[in-house]
């Protein structure tokens, strides 16, 4: 894994997380928080997959 795909990820986690948290808060649906969630976790397994190989 390199930096560039770490950061992206790290980003793109915060952003996603931000989302729901907003979302959750503004409008009280905290479906999109569960989604982020699990989105970052699923592309954390990813990762993770192809640093192993």
């Amino acid at each position: 894994m390199n930096k560039i795909s770490l950061i992206l990820f790290l980003l793109f986690c915060l952003l996603f997380i931000a989302n729901g948290l907003f979302q959750g808060i503004r409008h009280d649906s905290w479906t999109s928080l569960i989604i982020a969630i699990v989105v970052i976790i699923l592309g954390a397994f990813s990762m993770l997959r192809k640093k192993n190989k």
